[in-house]
């Protein structure tokens, strides 16, 4: 009987959808979906100080995505109050076309695309180089 109840719990748990946070929300743009740690680190700039810490339960679902920085830190309007969250505390939702990811390649060359950087410098200036 115990093998029984620990199997039905394993496919109950696999049945769910893994991304639930992202159905229920049904606003658009840039989101927040939900926190994905026990406790959210919310700074008050990309590079800034940790000015609160708030529960995975008291944050907020669907809260939009104001801004972000080249740190990847997501900018999130919360009742009102901006502040910045390291994403992997959280789960978001980019709608759209993701920003270029312009970096110094290898020989300054941005129009390489092979292997492993394939894509990487799409749509960015050509530094010169090759």
């Amino acid at each position: 009987m115990r093998v029984w109840g620990v199997a039905a719990l394993i496919s109950v748990m696999l049945a769910a959808p893994a991304n639930a946070a992202s159905e229920s929300c049904s606003a658009t743009g840039d989101l927040v979906l939900a926190a994905r740690t026990p406790q959210v680190d919310l700074y008050d700039a990309a590079l800034g100080k940790r000015v609160q810490t708030m529960d995975a339960t008291k944050f907020p679902a669907c809260a939009p995505i104001t801004g972000r920085a080249p740190n990847m830190m997501l900018q999130v309007d919360l009742g009102g109050k901006n502040y910045w969250v390291p994403p992997y505390m959280v789960r978001y939702r980019f709608a759209g076309k993701l920003p270029a990811v312009c970096r110094n390649l290898a020989l300054g060359s941005n129009s390489e695309k092979v292997g492993a950087t394939r894509g990487l410098g799409e749509g960015c200036p050509n530094t010169g180089g090759k």
